[in-house]
């Protein structure tokens, strides 16, 4: 789990006062030990014989990453099937799904974006809502209603210590969405990368919901000649896939595949 937090990009390096906009799972020590705990419940920590085999058979097939009816990443793209809406991040940024948000972060932690869903009432336009005072240091005046792709919106800015934030809310059915992006500097690119990430908020058509579907684990058997790069050239969806395939399989940097051991692949 450290070692696949540690892949997150640059969430690291982002400072407190950013990171008050970016949600995030429990440290990853205490979920580390949540799961002892909650294993302990079942089987003493020296545990017993352990069925790999068994093991390898049961998670063959499952899902990997975010339940799908709370939608997932594909590289840069989020898609949300069940309300059928889309978007993507912009290039070098890294998306993660969670509970609370999509939040994306710029390898190198100098931009980071969030997205989530609000209620706003009807008859609040949502130029308003954006100076309600849920986010400080809003731009006085700088709330201008838009249209995005046929859809509803609006932006603002808000400038903290050390953080630029550029903000729009996009109503989307009975919802509204918000997009926040965060920047050291306030630069021509970091203002490109909002517009386009907001622009690229569409409805999915039919066939790409009927296409859309989760990645899953598929255990498959070490061949002669396989190594880990190969290996990781089978894996679908992710970035990083030789590091993405070393801690699917508890290998460190080192360590090398077998002929006939049995491993796990991330395919779509």
């Amino acid at each position: 789990m450290e070692r696949n937090a540690a892949l997150k990009a640059g969430k690291s390096s982002l400072d407190p006062r950013a990171q008050d906009f970016l949600s995030s799972h429990p440290a990853t020590p205490e979920r580390v030990q949540n799961a002892q705990n909650s294993a302990r419940q079942f089987s003493s920590p020296e545990g017993g014989e352990r069925d790999r085999e068994t093991y390898l058979a049961a998670i063959d097939n499952i899902v990997y990453g975010e339940d799908p009816s709370e939608g997932f990443v594909r590289g840069r793209r989020f898609l949300h099937p069940k309300l059928g809406f889309t978007f993507a991040a912009p290039d070098t940024f890294t998306l993660d799904n969670t509970a609370q948000a999509v939040i994306g972060v710029r390898e190198g932690g100098t931009q980071a974006m969030r997205f989530d869903v609000v209620r706003v009432p009807s008859e609040q336009t949502l130029a308003d809502y954006l100076n309600s005072g849920w986010m400080e240091n809003v731009e006085k005046g700088s709330a201008e209603e838009l249209t995005l792709n046929g859809f509803p919106a609006a932006s603002a800015t808000a400038r903290g210590d050390q953080w630029h934030f550029k903000v729009y809310a996009l109503r989307f059915g009975s919802d509204v969405y918000r997009f926040i992006f965060a920047s050291r500097q306030k630069t021509t690119e970091s203002d490109r990368n909002a517009r386009e990430t907001v622009g690229s908020f569409r409805r999915l058509t039919l066939e790409e919901i009927q296409a859309a579907r989760p990645l899953r684990i598929k255990i498959i058997t070490v061949q002669p000649g396989d190594t880990v790069e190969s290996l990781s050239h089978r894996m679908a969806g992710v970035d990083r896939p030789a590091e993405r395939f070393r801690i699917l399989n508890g290998l460190d940097a080192n360590a090398q595949v077998r002929a006939r051991d049995r491993v796990k692949i991330v395919v779509d």
